[in-house]
């Protein structure tokens, strides 16, 4: 039998499906082993399964109400109950709109604040070097640290995503300059997909199209990246309209010839 570290060990080296298993024969011995259940919720929360996650939590708060982690779960969820009011709206033909938090503009504006101190601090010290005064150096400066962020804030705002939308008809991809519609009829599944090609877990949603007319859609579904902002509810409002999506590896999913917008 093994111990919750050895789990933990082999769920890290990508085989979760092994680390799951073992976790049925630990916890069938031990149903009120913490660490066990706190380690299989947090295997359904990488995988996106988050009615999973929050059953695990609860059986963890009927054991012992004071966890430290059952804490940070339940700020967690207090946090998305916020994002749930304040990101999304509720459609007046039923569903919801998801507005996207454009991540990527705001870390492409970071850099280019930065660039800027960066170049004024380069100005201060020309003062006191004089080989720094020179044309060549302070225009070639200001290109790299003021114009070269400005150019990616512009390139983050035209792929940054504008909204998604749920309702009764369909799913709804709003990038900057053009809305995207795919109805249920048209689409052939949903995945919540893990990648684990890198060094760390992804998690991404991919709505695939039944025909070679209808387009995919592929959603950064990590937490501390997506757009998507309340991601449960998401979820929710997808298993609502459509179903309950398929969980699978990332490299299992063809996405075939056609287009696919990915946010």
């Amino acid at each position: 039998m093994k111990n919750v570290a050895q789990i933990q060990s082999i769920a890290e080296s990508g085989d979760l499906n092994s680390a799951h298993q073992a976790l049925d024969g630990l916890l069938e011995m031990g149903p009120r082993n913490i660490e066990a259940l706190k380690l299989r919720a947090r295997l359904f929360e990488v995988a996106g399964r988050f009615q999973q996650e929050a059953k695990i939590w609860d059986q963890i708060a009927r054991i012992d109400r004071d966890d430290t982690d059952l804490g940070e779960y339940i700020a967690r969820r207090q946090s998305e109950d916020r994002e749930n009011f304040y990101f999304t709206d509720a459609l007046p033909t039923g569903g919801k709109r998801f507005i996207a938090f454009p991540r990527r503009m705001v870390r492409a504006a970071g850099i280019g604040l930065m660039g800027c101190v960066l170049f004024l601090v380069l100005a201060r010290l020309s003062a006191i070097w004089p080989v720094l005064n020179t044309p060549i150096i302070m225009l070639s400066a200001f290109g790299l640290f003021v114009i070269a962020p400005w150019f990616g804030i512009l390139a983050s705002y035209a792929k940054s995503l504008r909204y998604v939308s749920v309702t009764k008809e369909g799913i709804e991809v709003a990038t900057r300059f053009k809305v995207h519609k795919l109805a249920w009829d048209d689409v052939d599944q949903i995945y919540l997909a893990q990648d684990d090609r890198a060094d760390t877990y992804t998690l991404s949603l991919v709505v695939l199209g039944k025909g070679k007319d209808h387009l995919n859609f592929e959603l950064d579904f990590n937490e501390n990246t997506t757009p998507i902002r309340a991601r449960s509810y998401f979820v929710r409002e997808i298993m609502t309209a459509w179903g309950e999506p398929a969980y699978a590896s990332r490299k299992t999913i063809d996405t075939g010839t056609r287009p696919t917008i990915k946010a």
